[in-house]
């Protein structure tokens, strides 16, 4: 059974210059009182994409998911002056889950890229795990310390050991060789994951995604 689908273009445009199209990134950025590091690390993540910008476009969306310090005027700050830059404001604290959907909810892009605020993955990750969606088409990719050649560094012993054990045992109830299930740092086919129906409100979001993309067979 294949997909049937029409392409529309301007006149003189052919089919493989639709294709040829630089994609368009949606880098997801979900944020809670992170005052002290927003400004600086939102201008490394846009930095970064403009040295992409020969292999894409892009638009930035950060979640201030209730935050009750200044991270919402500091957000609002920075993207007055950039066109490409997003503020969206929940209310209140609704955490990873609901932060992620609100997000995906309001992604323009062909891909959607989701990364740590406090930039625990450097932003140099957002190029390599656009390469390989784009190589691979496939409908997820995972970034993850725990596979060969990977490694964690700069972070506390318990964080480390806790998110260790909480994917080795996770690892043993999915299906498939994943070594990260819990990890948010991923490349997502957008029109893929704003199909899953997804309800987490909270980390397991991660979890959800993965599991209903494996029921699915992508």
């Amino acid at each position: 059974m294949t997909d049937a689908c029409t392409t529309r273009s301007a006149p003189g445009k052919t089919i493989e210059d639709v294709r040829m199209q630089k994609p368009l990134v949606s880098i997801v950025v979900p944020g809670f009182n992170d005052a002290a590091i927003l400004t600086r690390n939102l201008q490394r993540i846009c930095e970064y994409m403009q040295s992409l910008e020969d292999r894409c476009r892009w638009e930035l969306l950060f979640v201030n998911d209730g935050s009750t310090d200044s991270t919402g005027a500091l957000a609002e700050a920075f993207a007055e002056t950039r066109q490409n830059v997003f503020v969206l404001h929940h209310i209140t604290n609704f955490r990873l889950g609901q932060a992620l959907r609100f997000a995906f909810n309001n992604c323009r892009g062909d891909y959607i890229i989701t990364l740590d605020v406090d930039l625990s993955y450097a932003p140099e990750h957002i190029g390599m795990l656009l390469e390989n969606i784009r190589e691979t088409r496939a409908k997820i990719v995972i970034a993850s310390p725990y596979m060969e050649g990977g490694k964690i560094s700069n972070v506390p012993w318990m964080r480390k050991t806790l998110s260790r054990w909480a994917n080795r045992y996770l690892s043993f109830t999915a299906p498939g060789d994943i070594s990260t299930l819990t990890g948010m740092v991923r490349a997502y086919d957008a029109r893929f994951v704003k199909s899953l129906d997804l309800k987490a409100m909270e980390t397991e979001i991660n979890e959800e995604i993965i599991f209903k993309a494996q029921m699915l067979g992508a």
